[in-house]
């Protein structure tokens, strides 16, 4: 495949309310033009409700269901968002990557959990990336906060990604960090990122939309607004190769000097960067 055509859903998430979301996320679906993946926010099914996380976990398989139904009606996949997900060692912010028939294809539960929004208090973290082929891409899964570790996103093209799509719940008061954060991602390792936030109150916050398509060598292909927006994007795979031939950054890699960032290396406290402390601006 040359080109993959892309829907991203920046939907206002109802709050702590499944039902209504799910009636919400399968009417933009249906409104959809044809395309090859659509890819949804993350908590779509009640954002961060978190005393009420249990309850919405119940509803997780159903608001799944929606989003397989839709792909087996139109031959398309879909990057299901995140859903709360019950496992035997607790609840996961998981992700799905389902195929044409609503098969699951791969899940990514969310490896970096946000403090400041007590995830490490209702969930447990993901233990590996998500990476799998998407009619005949590489395609690679991460969760909002994820992007703030480049070492993490690195491992995915390393590993072969050709396109990165990201899921999150992004404030507004931050999202020039989130737009920096992408086209950094996508600029780097010279791949194509698919950012997907929500818009809306949820809470106590108000989320920033901004949902953007970068292309391997930081052009953005597509930015939405701050409300609730439906767009699509054509994304050309040839630029993957072609980017990575006409400035070979791979090649140029000195991992003998930073290798060391993916081992198990820890300081007695890794709460704070060394030499600052913490501060709630993440």
């Amino acid at each position: 495949m040359k080109t993959l055509r892309v829907a991203l859903l920046q939907l206002d998430v109802a709050w702590g309310n499944p039902q209504a979301n799910r009636a919400k996320v399968r009417r933009a679906l249906d409104g959809l033009a044809p395309c090859d993946l659509a890819i949804l926010p993350e908590l779509w099914s009640g954002s961060y409700d978190n005393p009420r996380m249990e309850a919405l976990a119940e509803e997780s398989p159903a608001c799944l269901e929606e989003v397989a139904t839709w792909c087996r009606d139109t031959g398309s996949w879909a990057l299901a968002g995140t859903l709360p997900w019950r496992t035997p060692e607790g609840l996961a912010n998981r992700a799905f990557l389902l195929d044409e028939a609503g098969g699951v294809r791969g899940t990514y539960d969310k490896v970096h959990l946000f403090p400041l929004l007590a995830e490490p208090e209702h969930f447990i973290p993901g233990k590996a990336p998500l990476l799998a082929s998407l009619r005949g891409v590489r395609f690679a899964a991460a969760v909002c906060y994820d992007i703030r570790f480049p070492e993490f996103l690195r491992r995915m093209a390393l590993e072969g990604a050709e396109v990165i799509g990201v899921c999150a719940e992004w404030p507004l008061s931050r999202i020039d960090a989130w737009r920096t954060l992408l086209r950094a991602r996508a600029m780097e390792n010279q791949l194509f990122v698919v950012g997907v936030n929500r818009a809306g109150w949820g809470g106590t916050d108000l989320y920033g939309g901004h949902s953007l398509v970068v292309a391997p060598d930081g052009t953005v292909l597509y930015e939405a607004g701050e409300e609730e927006e439906i767009g699509t994007a054509d994304l050309e795979l040839s630029l993957v190769p072609r980017t990575r031939k006409a400035l070979p950054a791979f090649r140029d890699r000195r991992p003998d000097l930073y290798g060391f960032l993916g081992e198990n290396r820890e300081r007695e406290d890794t709460s704070v960067a060394p030499g600052e402390e913490e501060t709630e601006i993440c």
